[in-house]
């Protein structure tokens, strides 16, 4: 006895294929096998100490997430408002980090840009948390090169870390 088999529409092989990607895409990949220790996110303002080699208020942004491996991923953003010693945008994505759970230094390559009119510069720096916290609590460095160039002190918001 011959079994005749039904044949399948093309279209039914194009949506299985279809499916398929759509789930395998779902589902990112990690891109780092090493598991999370710590997620730092924080911003406001700040102002910087008068000890320090620049003075004025700064806005900034962080999010970072550590990872066990010293790796890290994140962003920062940092900008010394005019009248400030040295006025511009200092940003990028964090790329690994040092140091203890509570006072981590992270290392970040981005941009440097001037006000007025500056044009964008690579560089490559680190933000130490010295302090978790909100207003006069909160507290953070900024080095490039070994040489700290900002000392602040939160005046609004926060910077909060989760442990995992």
């Amino acid at each position: 006895m011959k079994v005749a088999k039904a044949a399948m529409p093309a279209s039914f092989g194009l949506f299985v294929v279809t499916v398929l990607t759509a789930v395998l895409f779902a589902y990112p990949a990690t891109a780092n096998a090493a598991s999370v220790v710590e997620t730092i996110n924080g911003g406001g303002t700040a102002i910087m100490d008068p000890t320090s080699f620049a003075q004025g208020t700064t806005s900034f942004g962080i999010h970072a997430t550590l990872y066990a491996d010293g790796t890290a991923r994140g962003h920062i953003n940092c900008i010394d408002q005019v009248g400030s010693t040295f006025p511009g945008n200092i940003f990028g994505e964090v790329t690994s980090w040092e140091g203890s759970l509570d006072n981590p230094t992270l290392h970040v390559t981005g941009k440097f840009v001037g006000f007025p009119g500056g044009h964008p510069q690579d560089v490559s720096f680190a933000v130490t948390i010295q302090q978790f916290g909100g207003a006069g609590v909160g507290h953070w460095t900024l080095s490039i090169g070994g040489f700290t160039f900002c000392i602040e002190t939160l005046r609004s918001g926060q910077i909060v870390m989760r442990r995992s």
